[in-house]
């Protein structure tokens, strides 16, 4: 009987180093599959992220120009001549630039559910004060409100910085950008 308890502690201390290099390995191979799933999941938010991003700045690059012609044509004496049609036919193209951006900012902004919306409402609204300053102008009414279009870029901008901290999971700081 002592000599079986002795080959039971043998075959124990024998059997005992490699069962725990077996669940090691198994728990080495789980803990690596975890963390290739972890980081295929961040590079598609990051993918998402970059993409929303580049579309914002294009959004912002195509109002700048949308604004600055619409300002210059306000201003201009003669809307009918070259320079004023020239004018009016990059705001017609910046006009569809500006409605293919929204419609990829909305797009683009359904990794955000929380900021999200928000950034789709400013957007909007951002082109409806565009298309209303343009009215003015062909109906020669004036009354440009440029003051009312930068709070609104200021919106946006503020905006879709918090969207795309929420797609990339990233708590922003919000004091920096308030008032």
């Amino acid at each position: 009987m002592q000599e079986w308890l002795e080959i039971g502690k043998f075959v124990a201390s024998i059997l005992t180093p490699i069962v725990i290099v077996i669940l090691g390995i198994l728990l080495l191979r789980r803990i690596e599959g975890v963390k290739a799933l972890v980081a295929r999941e961040s590079d598609f938010q990051k993918k998402w992220a970059d993409e929303f991003f580049l579309c914002c700045q294009q959004f912002m690059q195509a109002s700048e120009r949308h604004l600055a012609l619409l300002t210059a044509l306000s201003l201009s004496r003669d809307l009918d001549g070259k320079v004023g049609t020239e004018m009016r036919n990059e705001i017609n193209w910046l006009n569809a630039k500006l409605m293919e951006l929204e419609l990829r900012i909305r797009r683009n902004v359904v990794f955000s559910p929380t900021h999200g919306e928000s950034v789709k409402r400013v957007s909007k609204e951002w082109i409806e004060l565009m298309k209303r300053m343009l009215e003015n102008l062909k109906l020669k009414t004036g009354g440009q409100n440029f003051d009312e279009i930068i709070e609104k870029i200021n919106e946006f901008n503020r905006s879709s910085r918090q969207a795309h901290a929420e797609m990339l999971e990233i708590r922003a700081v919000e004091h920096s950008f308030k008032r």
